[in-house]
């Protein structure tokens, strides 16, 4: 049997290709036909999105492509395709009837490199115009039908608000209890379902974010819609009774569904972190598989090419953010540890590898200022920004987590304690010991937040936390504090936050948390156009690598630009929810109020004020009266004002 051979399609006419699934018993050979339609508002053919996990490129199935409608012994082609879309295609065709579908793998060609990138532009069209969108899971195996049946007997009778992160239960229900018991083979059944590649893969998201209906999602023969599953996850995981048996499954289906459901205006840097766990067969599609869910401001000049390698997709898009908004942010997530891409310059992070830890927290190092970089040459980026301190001591030697167990975890912060030298009960003993806690929590806790932020622990919690175990530690007790539900709160949070990181001390007697990387000699700088501080290597040629960002005390709130805030004041991340958006802001702890201004700058230059706009109780836009020009960054955050204030700004050549 030939091969088939794909008719190209005309792109500037919206044409997309369909198949129709042709009609036969569940063994029988697979047949379809393929034809090519326009795809449009104004012509809507009927069809089914199929979204599913494709499974190992390598273990091939051939299905016949006929030639025109009819049934298997006209003149048919070869096709090969996964097993695990095969098997998806035979549990979805029907006995007398055919069926039309969408489905990547075979009504784009996988060969045509200019194709593919095309229709990656036209899946917001197909999933949004699609009938139905259906969910392939997988084949019924593992005891799945369990899981199935359990999650439609509660998803029903659940909503949930994804917004406050809230369900009501039907009064009427029949299974709602505060105490629901599952056997031990539930809770594996759904453990089991819920681990299943679907629920990894990257498509996914854009696939569930972009059509408007419920999804109908499949295993084997065993039906549930996505609201349905959504609701059940949700509420097994509030109830918080199986978390020691399933909680990171449930919670990463928890998480992931609530995040997809949460984000009303995405960013490209947002959708980046989100997906990065997801599962995609091409490196290339950590970036392109999120474009269609972006603003087309976040989009800017990112336009889907598969002949360009993925090192440099993830350099482009760098750079793209430096030139459409002036922005460092990416640097951030930049590494020199875990890489999968060998060929990446130091300051390119890379979205290849699932490995990286990235923890979410405040930090206002650079005040929000304007990138001012440049790239003249291939893999250099030459930043601006200020060194403001050394690496001196990396504690690697000590432990990289927080048991839950009493006298364990009294243990690790007896070491942690040691590590920073705290020997003698003393005032500045139990202030070493304070800005050990709040570094270990990366100077974060819930009132930080605006309303306050109920996943961290708040400053009472963590003072208690610190002033406890320096009196066990100071007073040398054989038995640690127990280890209540707050402390337990602090220490979690601890984990989350330390993990891939390590203590340091500087060269003038900071403490702070760097990447596992991290050597003596490394610099602390602040990179303009970057919030959060890098520590940077020193190479060869006066260059400089990326080694990853850091947290470290009394840099956090832009020390390093103007100096230490006022007694009182702190920045502070206030939510407007009729924004859908959040926004850093100064908060005076006396007077309880909230301000747009940073005390520490004076006036503003001649010619510039602070502009009227719709959004401004909530930030900042600055107007040039002279020029025109309408900003969101401060004129005097700019490098020849922060030199006149006495910032000793230079360039830092990355590698």
């Amino acid at each position: 049997m030939t091969e088939y051979s794909f008719t190209p399609l005309n792109e500037e006419a919206g044409e997309i290709r369909l198949l129709e699934l042709l009609p036969g018993p569940f063994n029988a050979p697979i047949c379809i036909t393929l034809r090519i339609t326009v795809l449009s508002r104004q012509n809507i053919p009927k069809f089914k999105a199929l979204s599913y996990a494709w499974g190992n490129a390598q273990d091939r199935v051939r299905i016949h492509v006929v030639a025109g409608r009819g049934v298997q012994g006209v003149k048919s082609a070869a096709l090969n395709i996964t097993r695990s879309l095969a098997e998806a295609l035979r549990h979805l065709r029907k006995k007398r009837q055919s069926m039309v579908f969408w489905i990547d793998q075979i009504c784009v060609d996988q060969a045509n490199l200019e194709e593919r990138g095309n229709q990656v532009l036209r899946m917001p069209d197909i999933f949004t115009l699609a009938k139905n969108v259906i969910a392939w899971l997988g084949p019924a195996d593992n005891n799945c039908e369990i899981a199935m049946k359990i999650f439609n007997k509660i998803g029903p009778d659940v909503t949930v608000d994804y917004d406050r992160t809230e369900f009501q239960v039907d009064p009427s229900s029949t299974f709602y209890s505060r105490d629901l018991d599952l056997s031990p083979e539930q809770r594996h059944s759904i453990t089991t379902l819920l681990s299943r590649a679907w629920f990894e893969r990257l498509w996914v998201v854009q696939e569930v974010c972009l059509t408007k209906k419920r999804i109908c999602m499949i295993c084997g023969f065993n039906r549930i819609s996505s609201v349905d599953l959504g609701n059940a996850i949700f509420y097994l995981y509030s109830l918080g009774r199986y978390w020691n048996t399933m909680e990171k499954i449930l919670f990463v289906g928890f998480l992931r569904l609530w995040q997809i459901k949460a984000f009303r205006v995405p960013t490209l840097e947002s959708m980046l972190i989100l997906t990065k766990l997801r599962q995609c067969s091409d490196e290339r599609d950590k970036v392109y598989a999120v474009l269609s869910m972006l603003p087309e401001t976040e989009k800017a000049d990112i336009h889907p090419d598969y002949s360009v390698s993925a090192s440099d997709v993830f350099a482009n898009i760098v750079l793209q953010q430096f030139n459409s908004k002036a922005t460092l942010e990416m640097l951030r997530y930049a590494s020199v540890k875990d890489r999968v891409l060998d060929d990446l310059p130091s300051w390119v992070p890379d979205w290849s590898t699932n490995t990286v830890a990235i923890t979410t927290y405040l930090s206002h190092a650079d005040l929000d200022t304007r990138a001012h970089a440049y790239s003249t040459s291939q893999g250099v980026l030459t930043v601006t920004g200020v060194c403001t301190t050394v690496a001196h001591e990396v504690k690697k030697d000590i432990p990289r987590i927080v048991p839950e167990d009493k006298m364990q975890s009294a243990k690790v912060v007896r070491c942690f304690l040691t590590s920073i030298a705290v020997k003698e009960h003393s005032g500045s003993d139990l202030s070493k010991l304070h800005t050990l806690c709040l570094t270990l929590c990366v100077g974060t806790f819930a009132e930080k937040y605006i309303p306050p932020l109920k996943e961290c622990p708040s400053l009472k919690e963590l003072n208690d936390y610190h002033t406890c175990l320096y009196k066990w530690f100071s007073l040398k007790s054989a038995e640690p504090p127990e280890l209540c539900s707050s402390t337990l709160k602090v220490i979690r949070y601890i984990n989350s936050m330390i993990k891939g990181k390590v203590l340091f001390i500087t060269t003038d007697g900071r403490l702070g948390l760097a990447p596992e990387a991290t050597v003596s000699g490394d610099l602390v700088c602040v990179i303009l156009g970057c919030r959060y501080p890098l520590v940077l290597r020193p190479s060869n040629n006066s260059s400089h690598e990326v080694v990853g960002e850091c947290y470290i005390d009394g840099i956090m709130d832009g020390e390093a630009l103007l100096g230490e805030l006022p007694k009182n004041w702190m920045f502070v991340c206030k939510n407007f929810p009729e924004l859908h958006n959040q926004y850093v802001v100064v908060f005076d702890s006396e007077t309880q109020t909230v301000h747009l201004h940073d005390p520490r700058l004076g006036p503003l230059p001649a010619g510039w004020r602070i502009g009227n706009h719709k959004n401004d109780y909530a930030y900042n836009r600055f107007v040039n009266d002279m020029t025109g020009e309408d900003t969101g960054y401060d004129p005097r955050l700019e490098p020849e004002a922060l030199k006149a204030r006495g910032v000793d700004l230079r360039e830092f050549r990355l590698v």
